[in-house]
């Protein structure tokens, strides 16, 4: 998961463009694939025996369409990229014309990342399903349909937001780190955010030769955890 690129002011969520090309040159130097947004929807229930990497980058800013988006586009890597409707336009982000841009080509993939991209953990549940309607609604109007994949703002929720995304969506992702293998849960998925602290070539080689923790189950089912109070 990535964010921003060349803006040396964010290091919590920026990769420089040199550091980045060196990672795409790692995954290749190991023999492994991109995978594209489509081939995963359509293969994400079968038995997987080969590992693949699925680039997303969060957010929609000028420096992603700027610095990495012909980098991109040049080798043809696929992606995802995860927009918040609300933000479209303004200073620091894309505008519609060039979301359209980056949709058009087979492999760059729009997903949807919420209205309004605030904390959406903390809002009660009709405001959150506002937001999200509200994003969905936009998307129809600019682009004609609404994402397949979704992303939750700072990659939490709770049960209830994520049981409404699983109506209106594919797949959601967090961002907590993991790997993706047929057990996971379609509106749990892990990502590794990469930036600037955590995207040094040595982490990023051990990150990619990492295999998937396999599970069954986990508890509990609701990951959004309120500290009790002494009486209960």
């Amino acid at each position: 998961m990535y964010h921003r690129f060349n803006e040396d002011k964010y290091p919590s969520t920026n990769i420089d463009m040199e550091i980045f090309k060196k990672q795409i040159d790692l995954i290749e130097k190991e023999k492994i694939s991109f995978i594209s947004p489509d081939e995963f929807r359509i293969n994400f229930n079968l038995p997987k025996n080969q590992k693949k990497i699925l680039l997303t980058i969060d957010d929609g800013f000028t420096s992603f369409y700027k610095n990495a988006w012909p980098y991109l586009k040049e080798r043809k890597i696929p992606f995802i990229l995860f927009i918040s409707t609300e933000a479209i336009g303004k200073s620091g982000y894309m505008n519609w014309d060039q979301i359209k841009e980056i949709e058009k080509e087979d492999f760059a993939f729009i997903g949807n990342h919420s209205h309004s991209h605030e904390y959406l953990i903390k809002y009660d549940f009709n405001k959150f399903k506002t937001d999200i309607d509200t994003s969905i609604k936009i998307f129809i109007e600019n682009i004609g349909y609404n994402p397949l994949f979704f992303s939750y703002p700072f990659g939490e929720y709770s049960l209830e937001q994520k049981k409404y995304i699983s109506g209106n969506f594919d797949f959601g992702f967090g961002q907590h780190s993991g790997l993706i293998d047929i057990n996971k849960d379609k509106y749990e998925l892990a990502r590794f955010p990469i930036n600037e602290k955590y995207g040094d070539l040595k982490r990023f080689s051990f990150l990619i030769n990492l295999f998937p923790f396999e599970y069954k189950n986990i508890f509990p089912k609701d990951k959004y955890i309120l500290k009790k109070s002494k009486s209960t």
